[in-house]
């Protein structure tokens, strides 16, 4: 109960600071042997003395209350110096508590005990009474409001019981005892607002050196401190582990002597013209060796008077991630089990050579390379040993061919060859294809030696010759698959030369043009949904909208085959205002109607709807005119727009976000610059294409890519979706590599027109 009233009206937080009550605590535990054994003492002396004059079992309960708390007090402060494991509050609680009682008891000896009309007896109960007061008041100094406390319970008892004897004697020791209390507290209150100075500056400067060597330990950056003269002060924990080397071993270490010149120049720089400079490259630990990728940034350290002190240095390893992007980088641009080029690697060369040909007027070729029956022997001695007649066919491909030609692995068995550059002559350039064509048939019908196997295969070739004109790689790809399955018609392990007959399909697309124009006005064009799903919950967190043709005919034609008609003939303007605004409509008519709506809907972008000049207005007009949430809509633009644009792609991006429109990299892997632009944009979702999803579970390289995505996602905090996901196995095998992933494909649902997509809607809840 004392304690309760103490903490009303005097509140813990208000007595003392936090380091002055510890300071206390530990005091009182290292001096409580000495104190509490004088009050035992003291009490067994009043018992002794006492005892004939009082009542026996008045002063038996007292001595006996006062040697119990006594002890108590002294066990807890033993096992408090020892290490105590109860809050510091909990304890100082249980400290004032204690001291209080310890007082009331003797405060209640002046009347319980006082032996009337025995002088000699009074002024040694009164004494014994002043000498506790005194020590309390030495010894509570520092807690100024218990230490007054303690001397009024102790003191003013006995100053109204020798008062209430009633003669002269009495009077004037009553008075004394009073008076000696006045002094006491006056001096209380001295003494312990200078204590109370002392200990909370020296408490406030030991927190403040705490905080700071905390803040310093616990930053998740390496930090050091250095002179003037580059020699390491003091670092933190983080900074030891990056360079792999003690604190012991970096403290006095002379950086001057760093192998890194271009780090030591920055940081000289930074002592020199007093400003901060960053660095972000390869270093090299002076002491362990240790090669690592770090970001630096390196700033003057100024005294309080304008002097310079030294340097101060905030580092942090960015050494897997540099690991995570390069290893990305390099599956983006090489197959993983050959180490060959692929299409997009292959793909830059193609455009920068064909270019410089054109310049020149000199022919190309390609070569498309099948190796016959490559399945049979996969099938019959294991992948294992395919992948290694993979490698094998692939060195030798390197062997036969010039420094300036580029063998790319397009998938499975499939390479393709380009030869850039060969004769302004047509004749000439045809023999050496020709002669390529020969050399690589004859050495790669050499037997091959795999692991005490010895297989033997043969290559069928498809070939096109490029002329001046500038064409695709995509449609030469074309071209030279036609003419390589035409080989494998004539009978294997021969080349076959592509024939033009563009004239049909350019009379197509003219066709599919006209159309699609009267699609566009006559409501041909329909919208389907696909769920985008989370593969651990299965929960429908999104949609994509998908574009469909349905044609008089009464054929579905897919955007594959009327996009880039709608692009060429600039019909893709309109054709992209009908789709946002419809989808727009549709989500405000879905709210409208109480149905349940998916979070967001993706809306694919053709390249030439972004260079619109008028874009941005004509997609936020569309959605502020139809009073939907912005961050309903997320628009899907491909990487390669990001290479061809950047500039208008950056500054776009921008601006949608600014009104709540995200955005979401489609196809990611397709292309083959997008990584060096990741850092440039602010997306919200990487889309991996499909046509990785779909070897995941064979296709060891296609694992690879797939989790190297992951991890350059997780470094930008990008979300991921898998395309193109059509069973259950593929589902496993990508929560496998990340449970946190989303996925879209006909193993949860195919695309659905409006009235069953909201039907599935619905049915999932």
């Amino acid at each position: 109960m004392i304690g309760k009233v103490l903490d009303r009206f005097v509140p813990q937080e208000s007595v003392l600071h936090r380091f002055m009550r510890e300071h206390l605590l530990v005091m009182l535990c290292r001096k409580a042997p000495v104190t509490m054994g004088a009050i035992v003492v003291m009490a067994t002396l009043i018992l002794v003395t006492l005892q004939p004059f009082t009542n026996p079992y008045l002063i038996w309960g007292w001595y006996f209350c006062v040697t119990i708390l006594s002890l108590l007090r002294l066990f807890k402060a033993v096992s408090g110096c020892s290490g105590s494991v109860k809050p510091l509050d909990e304890r100082y609680a249980s400290f004032r508590k204690e001291a209080l009682l310890m007082a009331v008891l003797w405060g209640a000896a002046s009347f319980a005990l006082y032996p009337q009309g025995e002088p000699l007896y009074e002024v040694l109960l009164v004494l014994s009474i002043v000498m506790i007061a005194s020590a309390s008041a030495a010894n509570l100094a520092a807690d100024r409001v218990i230490a007054e406390i303690n001397i009024y319970l102790l003191l003013f008892p006995a100053a109204i019981r020798v008062m209430i004897v009633g003669d002269l004697f009495h009077a004037v020791l009553s008075v004394a005892i009073v008076l000696y209390a006045l002094l006491l507290i006056m001096s209380i209150r001295q003494i312990g607002s200078l204590l109370q100075k002392g200990i909370r500056q020296h408490g406030e400067l030991g927190e403040l050196q705490s905080r700071m060597r905390m803040l310093l330990e616990q930053t998740p950056a390496g930090i050091f401190h250095c002179d003037t003269d580059l020699k390491i002060v003091e670092c933190n924990r983080v900074f030891t582990e990056i360079l792999g080397v003690s604190k012991e071993e970096l403290i006095g270490l002379d950086l001057n002597g760093m192998k890194d010149r271009k780090l030591l120049d920055i940081m000289k720089r930074v002592l020199g013209e007093k400003r901060t400079l960053g660095y972000n490259g390869p270093y090299t630990s002076m002491l362990s060796g240790k090669k690592i990728w770090i970001s630096a940034t390196i700033a003057p350290l100024i005294g309080s008077e304008g002097e310079l002190e030294g340097a101060i240095g905030v580092v942090e390893d960015k050494t897997r991630e540099h690991e995570a992007l390069e290893r990305a980088e390099f599956l983006a641009y090489h197959d993983p089990l050959t180490s060959l080029p692929n299409r997009k690697l292959l793909g830059d060369r193609f455009d920068s050579q064909i270019a410089q040909a054109g310049r020149k007027g000199h022919y190309s070729a390609l070569l498309f390379l099948d190796l016959d029956r490559f399945k049979h022997i996969n099938d019959t001695y294991g992948h294992n040993i395919g992948d290694e007649l993979l490698k094998e066919s692939a060195a030798r491909l390197l062997k036969v061919l010039r420094k300036s030609d580029t063998v790319c692995r397009l998938g499975g068995d499939e390479f393709i060859i380009f030869l850039p550059m060969i004769s302004e002559n047509l004749t000439e350039s045809v023999n050496h294809t020709l002669l390529v064509s020969q050399k690589i048939h004859k050495t790669l019908a050499e037997p091959f030696y795999i692991e005490k196997h010895t297989l033997h295969v043969s290559t069928s070739i498809g070939a096109v010759m490029i002329g001046t004109r500038g064409e695709s790689l995509d449609e030469v790809l074309r071209c030279a698959d036609i003419a390589m399955y035409h080989a494998k018609r004539l009978g294997r392990g021969v080349t076959s030369f592509y024939e033009d007959f563009m004239d049909e399909q350019i009379k197509k697309s003219i066709r599919m043009e006209k159309e699609l124009a009267d699609a566009i006005e006559q409501g041909e064009l329909k919208l389907y949904y696909q769920p985008i799903v989370d593969i651990s919950t299965n929960e429908v967190v999104g949609a994509e909208a998908l574009l469909r043709w349905e044609h008089p005919s009464g054929m579905t034609i897919l955007p594959s085959e009327f996009i880039p008609v709608a692009e060429e003939s600039h019909l893709i303007h309109r054709m992209g205002e009908w789709v946002i605004n419809s989808v727009c409509l549709a989500l405000k008519r879905w709210e409208s109607d109480g149905r349940s709506i998916p979070p967001y809907v993706g809306i694919n972008l053709s390249p030439k709807q972004l260079r619109y000049n008028g874009f941005f207005e004509q997609a936020s007009g569309i959605i502020e005119s139809c009073g939907i949430d912005p961050g309903k809509i997320k628009f899907e633009i491909t990487e390669n727009l990001l290479i061809e644009d950047s500039e208008l792609a950056r500054e776009l991006i921008g601006r949608f976000k600014a009104r709540g429109i995200g955005f979401i990299i489609d196809d990611f892997g397709t292309g083959y610059s997008s990584l060096s632009y990741l850092k440039k944009f602010e997306f919200e979702v990487i889309k991996i294409d499909k046509s990785f999803v779909g070897d995941i579970l064979k296709d060891k390289g296609d694992i690879a890519l797939v989790k190297a995505i992951l991890d350059i996602a997780k470094q930008f905090n990008y979300r991921v979706i898998a395309e193109g996901v059509e069973s259950r196995e593929q589902r496993e095998k990508l929560k496998e590599l990340d449970p946190s992933i989303l996925y879209q494909g006909y193993l949860y649902s195919r695309p659905l027109c409006e009235a069953e997509f909201l039907k599935l809607l619905e049915k999932t809840g």
